[in-house]
């Protein structure tokens, strides 16, 4: 699974541990009462890929090729 910079740096805050325990982290940070975080995008895109995880897939950083 290819990450984005902005999904690994969500990832890098809010992993911990295990698969399902930081799916719920991030699940967390979506439902603070009266607060939006300010990578709403970031953590909602990251959460469905993880979401398609399965036994032995990888997550990586995709580079982006510019001249």
């Amino acid at each position: 699974m290819l990450l984005t910079k902005n999904e690994m740096e969500v990832l890098c805050v809010f992993y911990a541990g295990s698969l399902s325990t930081t799916k719920d982290a991030l699940q967390g940070a979506l439902i603070v009462p009266g607060q939006t975080h300010p990578r709403i995008a970031d953590i909602e895109t990251l959460l469905e890929k993880l979401s398609r995880m399965t036994d032995g897939d990888l997550a990586c950083l995709a580079f982006e090729v510019t001249s």
